[in-house]
């Protein structure tokens, strides 16, 4: 598999699942030879079985985190019968899809589409669980389900649209991707700003992946229009101009992104994952 494209799903695994940065470990404890994996991978100067390996590193030795513990029990069952609304179903399966707990989440969303099978959002929600699990397939499927439900109501919900560009993107079919991120993008006035930024930034991607780099940048420069400080358009275009190797432009947003995360690992090439 390309590097490039493994490196895109790493980095929407980071981004769908909460990933927290101890904070008693300096940057000059972490060897260099780790510090260094993240770019030699992206440049296919190193195997895939290496680079994973500098992640299990990371884990092992609690640089980082993934899914921490929170206060809730880990060993709890869902109890669906103690909710006697729709709406509490839906918000509890938002809570635990928060939480990165994706199996039970997808478990309440379950429940709340046997009490009202047309609900978008929780269609929508389950979606996103489901690609959080690695289920692309089932999640593609629940967002276009998501979509025509929406045509019909005459009430489109845009984050089963883009969400679903970026199944259609890991898949490959770039083509068709990019159509699902147009429609968002074409119907701007009508869409939120939050899913009009990720359409954006994903339009990008999709371009990056092309090497397209100015056209990429393009779609960079308009998502920081509506949110200047957001990690995604930032480090994206840091990459885009590395490519391009206008290093000291690069360097200037890579230290933007620094100033947002320390950890060099959410610096790769990403896709914008909508979820509220």
């Amino acid at each position: 598999m390309n590097p490039k494209v493994i490196a895109i799903i790493f980095g929407m695994s980071l981004l769908l699942s909460p990933i927290v940065l101890t904070q008693d470990v300096s940057a000059q404890q972490v060897p260099t030879w780790v510090k260094n994996t993240a770019k030699w991978f992206g440049d296919g100067l190193i195997t895939e079985k290496e680079f994973l390996k500098a992640i299990e590193y990371l884990i092992e030795n609690k640089f980082i985190i993934i899914n921490p513990s929170d206060d809730r029990s880990q060993n709890e069952t869902p109890n669906l019968s103690s909710y006697d609304s729709f709406e509490k179903i839906v918000e509890k399966g938002i809570e635990e899809l928060k939480y990165g707990d994706h199996e039970d989440a997808i478990i309440y969303f379950d429940e709340a589409l046997k009490r009202n099978p047309d609900n978008v959002r929780a269609m929508v929600d389950k979606g996103i669980a489901k690609a959080s699990s690695g289920d692309l397939d089932g999640a593609k499927q629940l967002f276009d389900q998501a979509i025509k439900i929406g045509e019909k109501n005459k009430s489109v919900d845009y984050r089963a649209v883009v969400n679903a560009g970026i199944a259609l993107s890991i898949y490959g079919n770039q083509t068709e991707a990019m159509s699902y991120f147009d429609r968002v993008i074409d119907n701007s006035n009508i869409v939120r700003q939050e899913t009009l930024y990720a359409a954006l930034v994903n339009k990008g991607i999709v371009l990056y992946e092309q090497e397209k780099y100015p056209e990429a940048i393009s779609y960079y420069d308009q998502a920081l229009e509506i949110n200047p400080g957001k990690l995604g358009a930032i480090v994206n275009k840091a990459n885009a101009l590395q490519e391009m190797k206008d290093y000291n432009q690069a360097l200037e947003w890579f230290e933007k992104a620094y100033k947002i995360t320390k950890d060099p690992l959410a610096w790769r090439p990403s896709f914008v994952v909508i979820t509220e």
